[in-house]
């Protein structure tokens, strides 16, 4: 089956199944053959869809909708026809069941519908796409079942980077080399052996992208630092959905090795945060922002001991919405206490990474095609952020991204906040700058930076 995408058609009326189709319009809604089911006791009054991804496809003749979780709850990748759109956009958790039946009934003139429609949602709560007990049973099922691994096994290894060590070492040696190379002809001195900076930014784009930036920042250590060195890592959460931060306290496999947990870390940092502390755990299972700064950590120190401390964050899209600030959410203020109290009470080198990307502008995120104009509106926005960050105020680099409402949506905005508080460096730099391109002219930003 080829799904190729392809938007969707216009909407017209309700298909019975069994009925004759009295019109030639396409079809907007196409209910299930109705079945019987033993209990529907669970299933929600009010339906709710989660926070899925559904795209328009195409096989063959066919429009659909392909349904994909986020979360990784969700068995497989179910299609469901175009034709239920209708009733997926009013499972708001705002219309009742009986609400919905009744609108379809009036609809389609044919009294049958009723317990179709309720048999219908019963499918897709089936399917975990409601949230609903069942969901909630799956969902404490799966992270139970996460959180008991020790190992958080490499997702992108032979995807956006060789699974085979020596030809990623060659890879990596290549990002390195050029950042060097950057480095000297911009005239910038070169690390000591043993320097550790107090924080470092790099992107987490893919690296056969902007490998070379990503290496420039982790020049920044010198090729000998003191061990053992503690790495904290902020990631951009991608897929986390209802929270601001995600822990885990596995051990990151990748294909140079074992990049072991500051296991005493991370409890004392989750003893502090309680139950909030692994409830977006599942996040990491498939999150690329640690993954890949791990590789050029595991690069750079060349089996050289360190520890990390793997921590995803969010977004700041209800913050912005209300107006409000981080220091206004109990959320971000308890992971920054946390985190700060399990340094001052373990001590240690402690090294704190951003690992994060820029500015998403392009007709791949929902927006025109880029200009040349467009172009140097981004790089002024992003330069206003980067800044900002280089003063070291994570409250700076707030309001210089909050002032644009985040247009260009930054998606390291929460990341690299969490970690300019929980470092509290002195002021930085900036060490490198790019737009990367795409085909339809989308382009993602990204920057590399240092703090003392």
């Amino acid at each position: 089956m080829s799904l190729t995408p392809d938007p969707p058609s216009p909407k017209s009326r309700i298909i019975i199944p069994g009925a004759e189709n009295e019109s030639d319009e396409r079809p907007r809604i196409i209910l299930p053959p109705g079945t019987v089911r033993e209990s529907a006791e669970e299933l929600p009054e009010y339906p709710r869809l989660r926070r899925l991804q559904i795209l328009p496809v195409r096989d063959g003749e066919r429009e659909m909708l392909l349904v994909q979780d986020p979360m990784g709850i969700m068995p497989g990748q179910p299609v469901l026809g175009i034709e239920s759109l209708a009733i997926l956009q009013l499972l708001d958790g705002t219309v009742s069941l009986t609400d919905i039946s009744a609108a379809v009934m009036r609809e389609s003139k044919d009294l049958r519908v009723g317990n179709m429609v309720r048999d219908f949602i019963a499918q897709l709560d089936e399917l975990l796409m409601l949230e609903s007990p069942r969901f909630e049973r799956a969902h404490a099922g799966a992270r139970a079942a996460y959180h008991a691994l020790e190992i958080r096994a490499a997702a992108l290894e032979g995807v956006s980077y060789p699974a085979e060590p020596a030809e990623l070492k060659r890879m990596l040696d290549e990002h390195f080399t050029a950042a060097a190379a950057d480095r000297d002809e911009k005239g910038e001195s070169r690390a000591a052996l043993d320097a550790v900076p107090r924080a470092i930014l790099a992107p987490h784009l893919d690296p056969r992208r902007e490998g070379a930036l990503m290496a420039r920042a982790y020049l920044e250590i010198g090729a000998a630092p003191p061990a053992p060195l503690r790495v904290v890592i902020f990631g951009t959460g991608h897929n986390m959905v209802g929270d601001f931060f995600a822990l885990t306290r596995k051990h990151f496999q990748t294909p140079l090795g074992r990049a072991a947990c500051d296991t005493a870390f991370v409890d004392r940092v989750a003893a502090t945060l309680g139950e909030s502390a692994y409830r977006g755990e599942l996040a990491h299972a498939d999150e690329h922002s640690i993954e890949f700064q791990v590789l050029y950590l595991q690069h750079r120190l060349e089996g050289r001991p360190f520890t990390i401390v793997p921590i995803l964050c969010g977004g700041f899209y209800d913050l912005l919405d209300h107006g409000l600030t981080p220091h206004e959410s109990p959320e971000v203020e308890a992971l920054i206490a946390a985190v700060r109290e399990a340094e001052a009470s373990l001590g240690g080198r402690t090294l704190y990474v951003a690992g994060v990307d820029f500015s998403h502008v392009g007709p791949r995120f929902g927006d025109a095609k880029i200009t040349d104009e467009m172009k140097a509106e981004i790089r002024a926005i992003d330069t206003a952020a980067i800044a900002a960050a280089t003063t070291a105020d994570a409250d700076a680099w707030f309001r210089a991204i909050a002032e644009k409402d985040d247009a260009t949506r930054i998606c390291g905005y929460a990341p690299t906040y969490a970690m300019l508080r929980c470092a509290t460096p002195e002021p930085g730099r900036a060490l490198g700058y790019a737009q990367s391109g795409e085909k339809d002219t989308s382009l993602v930003s990204v920057a590399a930076m240092a703090w003392g």
